[in-house]
């Protein structure tokens, strides 16, 4: 059994009857966990085994994808059992072989076992135990199912007792493993214990048991003749301060099944010595982050195939998770693995003098700052003697974003930083390198979207013009490479992959003269391709060194084999301004990570930098084990490192809150080191997010001088989060100021952003009747949630809508270039991930052409998930309509609504258009009509629209944009799909048109009659005229302007 993953189906509900105990509750959240995993190993058994038979689609009625996290996560646990499962059965042994898997909820391994090992499997038993009320159920599926019940011989349904279903190779027996003694009696009802060979698997299942009752079932096993235990559980190596094990518990104890066993057992040595406690002499474990390198358990080939399945880029949360959970393998008759786990040492085992570190901790706003796989680059700052850092670009909380993050040391005094003059700017993506190129700025290589979709383009930030210029593209696009600067304007580049399955095997060179140029090598001695690689330059010396050479040591990186490779390479390049540059390596040695305990340059995924002349390592993954918190951060000195070669020492430190170093920008600035950002997806127990920036403050031990330099008040300034700007927002000008703009050059007004505190805020804001964008609100779980497979899930896959299919990214409700279509919501959902160019603005459910939307009649699943906060305490009071909004890439048309509204942006992002009431002369409104056919994203520095007064918005999810009445505006997406509710709500006292408006959007009362009595004056000069009519309807025209003023 497992911990169900957010979203996940259950295929089948235990049943509860009403008044149970303590205890049945506890019985019945441990059987529930059952449902989500093997949904999950359904989604395993569909992608990754197309040759095999499918048993777990007979106990998973609706199969869902899993994320490739979550299916790799799975298939290494499936792989892990099935690895043990399979040397028992091809074991030589005179017994009867007993397979037992103990708290087996609808796990078919029996069948699989059956199936790919028909020969081994001959005369073995395999027995099932569980609930009872879980086991009946499996019971049912199985003598419903032709295909279980026909590769068993003399079956026989069993309608009492503890044996339920009994066979000539399978038996399910319905009992509690806490009571031994009726257990053993069940076993021995239907085998000769004392002439077995048992197998016990235990995947996830006897860790809900009370801690003393699961140690009592693990002795007991041992006191049989001959018997070997299989256990597959949590693991808690750095206790429950680190984020991945925080999450992972807090995860279990929401649903009411706390891990007991990994409290009290928390390491792989822990494990082993309960295990040797209750009698067992040989054990062996390993977690499963070990064990997937393990050639005795995985060949090369086998990790290299699962990359064809499914893209794959998920590697730091992978890692996490294999060390988050162990394989142990007990024996009571074998003679191997006899010698007891030595619990390791968190010090660093080098003796090398450690370094030592202040951190100072400062929190983001709610909802900023947050960013993984982002890139690191010094801004300039208005302000003179003020030091800006940006984070740039990343993955964002719900999808990739092309912002920067700036941060200060000087909050208060923070002069604005924007891009001025940019006519463009770098799109969205991840993994990603910026490169400093002293004065010049600095230079943005590649990245990805996705992990098939590598980007090729790269650019330099002008950091004294605050702009960006693209420049010349890789010769192949890359990410997950590595990048240091040369010197000189020369940045070098190595490594990466251009799909999820092609590493990149060159070493290139770009500067603003010769563009790209590829590196030869004239030795066949060199690291194999990587992606994440520790790569570092050794600072100038002097300046007689070599003019046009650099030296310095890449280390770590995955290879295509999908392992963390230990070695750790000095390299140097001659002639690197020259046309053929050349780039010797050197091995330098590949210490073992396990036995250094993590204290080592090689590591994926981390962030290598030179501060104050040494070499510093930032957070990733190594091989084999989990960083301790001692290790996560280490150093070498240059002398160190070109002496010894492999030396390095743990930065000794005190983080708190801790964080999760992964993802995160890490960047040297004078005496600090500022990480920023950081996240990682902890396999299905959540998402965890750094809340805050980190000012590390480095000294080494001994040295006085470093101790009062880290000391002075410049040093101990912390670093902290300042402002977002979002680059998809910047005005496309010339750098020229305001006041010598021409009548043509649009000035796009930002929208403000604020933060209330209460409805009488919000109540001024109705009455300033400008937009405004609310940020820090609660408005739900949705934010989280409202994923698309949840959304399927909740909704109804099947459920049909009716929707806008548009033949062009640009709707026009003029020209009518959509059509209106009925499809089921989940083949919506799926088209619009896609890139359809798909809307859906949902309608009453129950009367389309007579009600307005209501989210809560129309969408009950998921309408609770939504709320307006208690600050918007008016737009509840006087809502009149709350459709929902989801978006694929398509551009809403311009139009008006007569009732003011508010947006909530739930996920992905959305960039918005606004104009006040009093442009509407400039956007040809048809009489009558609430829309224009004006495309203004496209036409906005037409000469006709240069009195115009437009106003910019860009949501993320979370944010509310308040959008007065008749304020024109447009819509477009800026991510792949965006989620919204929009609420409107009555905000006059009267005079809204009579009857049905289901749209909100009819023209007041006060119009329409007005517009019928334009027509009855036109009619009363028909009889004048042409030049007489004509005049006297321009004085009434004009009479009306002036009473319009």
């Amino acid at each position: 059994m497992e911990g169900q993953i957010q979203n996940g189906r259950r295929p089948a509900k235990v049943s509860k009857s009403s008044g149970q105990t303590k205890a049945q509750k506890t019985d019945d959240s441990i059987m529930g966990t059952n449902n989500s995993s093997i949904v999950s190993k359904r989604s395993v058994e569909r992608l990754y085994f197309p040759n095999e038979p499918h048993f777990f689609r007979y106990f998973v009625k609706k199969p869902l994808r899993r994320s490739p996290l979550i299916n790799r996560g799975y298939w290494l646990r499936m792989k892990a059992i099935d690895h043990v499962v399979k040397q028992f059965l091809e074991q030589k042994s005179e017994k009867q072989k007993v397979v037992i898997n103990l708290g087996c909820g609808y796990d078919p391994l029996p069948w699989q076992c059956m199936s790919r090992y028909p020969a081994a499997s001959q005369g073995v038993k395999f027995i099932d135990i569980d609930y009872k009320d879980l086991m009946t159920k499996k019971q049912t599926v199985v003598q419903n199912a032709p295909e279980l019940n026909s590769m068993l011989t003399n079956l026989n349904i069993i309608q009492n007792g503890d044996i339920l279903l009994s066979s000539g190779q399978y038996l399910q027996l319905g009992c509690d493993l806490r009571d031994l003694k009726r257990l053993e009696e069940t076993i021995s009802k239907v085998v000769d214990i004392e002439k077995c060979s048992f197998l016990f698997t235990a995947e996830v299942s006897i860790t809900y048991m009370p801690t003393e009752a699961a140690d009592a079932l693990i002795q007991w096993a041992n006191k049989l003749p001959d018997a070997r235990f299989c256990l597959l559980e949590q693991l808690l190596p750095e206790e429950i301060s680190h984020p991945f094990a925080k999450t992972m518990m807090a995860h279990f104890d929401k649903l009411g099944t706390p891990l007991g066993a990994c409290k009290k057992y928390p390491t792989v040595a822990a494990q082993d010595r309960r295990f040797r406690s209750l009698g067992w002499p040989s054990v062996l474990v390993r977690n499963l982050w070990e064990l997937w390198g393990a050639e005795d358990f995985l060949d090369s080939s086998e990790r290299i195939a699962l990359d064809s399945v499914e893209p794959f880029d998920e590697w730091e949360e992978f890692a996490l998770f294999g060390c988050h959970y162990l394989l142990l393998v007990a024996d009571n008759v074998s003679t191997e693995n006899r010698e007891a786990i030595q619990e390791s040492s968190k010090q660093n085992l080098d003796g090398l003098k450690t370094n030592y570190t202040e951190s100072i901790y400062s929190e983001y706003p709610k909802a900023q700052g947050q960013r993984r796989f982002a890139a690191p680059l010094s801004l300039k700052s208005e302000k003179k003697g003020q030091d800006l850092i940006g984070n740039f670009s990343g993955m964002g909380l719900n999808t990739r974003i092309s912002s920067c993050d700036v941060y200060s040391t000087d909050v208060h005094g923070f002069s604005s930083f924007d891009y001025q003059g940019s006519h463009s700017w770098p799109s969205s993506r991840m993994c990603h390198t910026i490169t400093e190129i002293g004065d010049g700025g600095s230079l943005l290589v590649g990245g990805r979207t996705s992990p098939d979709n590598s980007i090729v383009d790269c650019w330099v930030y002008h950091k004294w013009l605050n702009t960006w210029e693209r420049v010349d593209d890789l010769p192949q696009p890359r990410y997950r490479h590595s990048a240091v600067n040369l010197g000189n304007g020369y940045v070098m580049v190595i490594g990466g992959k251009s799909t999820s399955r092609t590493l990149v095997d060159d070493v290139i060179i770009w500067s603003r003269r010769g563009g790209w140029v590829r590196c030869s090598t004239d030795s066949n001695e060199r690291p194999q391709p990587t992606i994440g690689s520790s790569l570092v330059v050794y600072p100038k010396v002097s300046p007689s060194d070599s003019p046009g050479s650099s030296f310095g040591v890449i280390a770590g990186g995955i290879a295509a084999d999908g392992l963390v490779q230990e070695e750790v390479w000095e390299w140097s390049i001659s002639q690197y301004t020259g046309k053929q540059p050349c780039i010797v390596f050197k091995f330098l040695g590949s210490p073992s990570t396990k036995a250094e305990n993590g204290a080592t340059l090689a590591r994926f995924g981390a962030q290598a930098l030179i501060h104050q002349g040494n070499i510093m390592i930032v957070g990733g993954i190594v091989r084999d084990v989990l960083l301790p918190l001692s290790h996560e951060i280490c150093s070498s000195s240059i002398e160190d490192m070109m002496r010894a070669g492999l030396s390095c020492s743990s930065v000794s430190m005190s983080f708190e809150p801790r964080p999760l170093l992964i993802g995160t920008s890490a960047i040297s600035n004078g005496d600090n080191i500022i990480i920023m950002g950081g996240s990682a997806v902890c396999f299905s127990f959540g998402t965890f997010w750094n809340k805050g920036c980190y000012t590390l403050t480095t000294k080494h031990s001994g040295d006085s001088k470093s101790g009062e330099n880290a000391t002075n008040d410049a040093s101990c300034k912390p670093w902290k989060f300042v402002h977002t700007f979002d680059a998809a927002a910047a005005p496309k000008s010339s750098p020229t100021s305001l006041s010598s703009s021409s009548p043509g050059t649009q000035i796009l007004a930002k929208v403000p952003r604020v933060k209330i505190n209460s409805s009488v805020e919000f109540d001024k804001i109705l009455d300033a009747s400008k937009p405004i964008i609310l940020e820090g609100l609660d408005i739900g779980v949705c934010t989280q949630e409202w994923t698309s497979e949840y959304l399927k899930d909740k909704v109804g896959a099947d459920r049909e809508v009716v929707v806008h299919e548009a033949s062009s990214e640009n709707m026009n409700f003029s020209s009518k270039n959509f059509a209106y279509v009925t499809k089921k919501f989940g083949d919506f959902l799926d088209e619009v991930e896609k890139g359809s160019k798909l809307y859906l603005r949902s309608l009453s459910a129950e009367k389309a052409s007579e009600l307005p939307a209501d989210i809560v009649k129309d969408y009950p699943a998921i309408s609770a998930d939504f709320k307006l906060p208690r600050e918007l305490a008016s737009v509840k009071d006087n809502a009149h309509s709350s459709p929902l909004r989801i978006s694929g890439p398509v551009n809403m048309w311009l139009h008006y609504d007569v009732m003011a509204n508010v947006l909530c942006q739930v996920r992905g992002s959305k960039r918005l258009l606004l104009f006040p009431p009093s442009d509407v002369k400039y956007f040809d409104f048809a009489p009558g009509a609430s829309s224009s056919g004006i495309n203004v994203f496209e036409n906005l520095s037409d000469p006709s629209l240069s009195h115009t007064h437009p106003h910019e918005v860009l949501l993320q999810p979370g944010d509310v944009l308040f959008l007065p009445s008749l304020w024109l505006h447009t819509a477009s997406p800026t991510s792949s799909m965006s989620v919204a509710v929009n609420v409107f709500f009555r905000n006059l006292r009267n005079g809204y048109a009579a009857g049905k408006d289901v749209y909100g959007n009819r023209d007041l009362q006060a119009y329409e009659k007005g517009r019928q009595d334009i027509a009855k004056i036109a009619k009363s000069f028909e009889s004048l005229p042409a030049d007489v009519r004509g005049f006297y309807l321009q004085r009434l025209a004009d009479e009306f302007m002036q009473k319009a003023t």
